[in-house]
């Protein structure tokens, strides 16, 4: 999400300068090319609303949204003084563009800390559950361990002193269910490390990643 803010933050500084480019020398190209930056924004934007799950991101988004809206309004109606070739007061213009400017980047900073925060709860919550898996797994694998040591005592104590036909048969029935139940743990206790190791390299990839979006 993050490279999705900085995308967006990208989008709007160019519309920014190709909108003073317009200002300055009426040349229309340079208004198409603005157009063309406006949709990347609203494409981006559109992107991180339907990715954030957080209110405060949420409502952020909305400032952005907002301050962008207001930038447009200020531009669009030089524009029509321009294109009718009225004098208009430029200056003053300059002044409220320069203002929701101002305003539009620090939200648009406030929002890129709020999502690095978000990911470094994320990430403090994945490493929080790989640690109880590894704890969880390490205790099942002592607990198979024990379980075989156990197993392999009772079947080696049995075959150095054959029991009576009843207890055979008694031994029998604990020694297969205890077999069984060493084999579970075992496969349990494996199936726990691996998806402690996916997590660990989710985790590392979330850290590492700066998510470089092209236009």
């Amino acid at each position: 999400m993050i490279g999705y803010q900085e995308a967006l933050t990208d989008s709007f500084l160019s519309e920014v300068r190709y909108g003073g480019k317009y200002i300055f020398t009426h040349a229309e190209d340079r208004h198409e090319q603005l157009g063309q930056f406006k949709n990347d924004f609203a494409r981006y934007l559109m992107e991180l609303k339907s990715l954030t799950k957080s209110e405060e991101v949420a409502n952020s988004l909305s400032r952005v949204e907002q301050f962008h809206r207001q930038y447009h309004e200020l531009f669009d109606r030089e524009v029509g003084y321009i294109r009718a070739k009225q004098t208009y007061a430029q200056s003053r213009y300059q002044q409220e563009r320069d203002k929701v400017f101002e305003s539009a980047m620090n939200e648009f900073e406030r929002l890129k800390i709020l999502l690095q925060t978000d990911l470094h709860d994320k990430l403090q919550g994945i490493d929080r559950a790989a640690r109880a898996a590894r704890q969880i797994a390490i205790t099942m694998m002592l607990i198979a361990m024990l379980l075989g040591t156990w197993f392999s005592f009772r079947i080696s104590k049995s075959i150095a002193a054959p029991p009576e036909a009843l207890k055979l048969t008694t031994e029998a029935d604990f020694l297969i269910p205890a077999k069984l139940w060493s084999k579970r743990l075992t496969t349990v206790a494996r199936n726990i490390l691996t998806s402690l190791k996916r997590r660990l390299a989710l985790s590392k990839c979330l850290a590492t990643r700066k998510g470089t979006i092209k236009r």
